[in-house]
């Protein structure tokens, strides 16, 4: 997960650094981020944040009852636990489960930092508030790829079972 996280935060820093880099008139950025992003990103991180807060529990209750209690999963399991013994039959769920909550508070970090960092219209401060938005971006599409693996595994459960 540590991996993941400083994957997320190095694209972050590279988005930020395209767009200082692009934007050769510091004032304009600011203009533009006042004008255009920090409303539409304060209202989108919020609301995605929210989203996922709530169906958080959902998304992992029925996973953990459609895969992980599957016992094509345990069967699995059992045979993977021999090559491996530290690894643990809620394994994978646990690390969802951490990180879809790193995804909620990058998020809402994101959201808050759009009022309150952003909201000073200093430079620097936009490229933080735009480092952090990048950052809840980047943590939010490893999440999507997470759930998807867990999805196709429990679509594959259901089409072993059907046969």
């Amino acid at each position: 997960m540590t991996l993941r996280i400083l994957i997320c935060a190095f694209l972050a820093t590279l988005a930020t650094a395209c767009i200082k880099w692009f934007a050769t008139n510091p004032s304009e950025l600011v203009l533009f981020y006042e004008k255009y992003l920090r409303g539409n990103l304060f209202a989108g991180f919020l609301t995605v944040g929210s989203f996922l807060l709530s169906l958080k529990t959902f998304i992992l209750i029925k996973l953990k009852e459609n895969v992980y209690d599957h016992e094509e999963y345990k069967k699995i399991y059992r045979e993977q636990k021999e090559l491996d013994s530290s690894l643990q039959l809620y394994g994978p769920l646990k690390s969802l489960s951490d990180f879809l909550f790193w995804s909620v508070l990058s998020a809402i970090i994101a959201a808050v930092a759009q009022l309150t960092i952003g909201l000073l219209g200093y430079y620097w401060l936009v490229l933080g508030s735009l480092w952090l938005s990048f950052f809840a971006l980047s943590i939010l599409i490893a999440s999507l790829i997470l759930i998807k693996g867990s999805l196709n595994d429990w679509f594959d459960f259901i089409n072993h079972a059907d046969e």
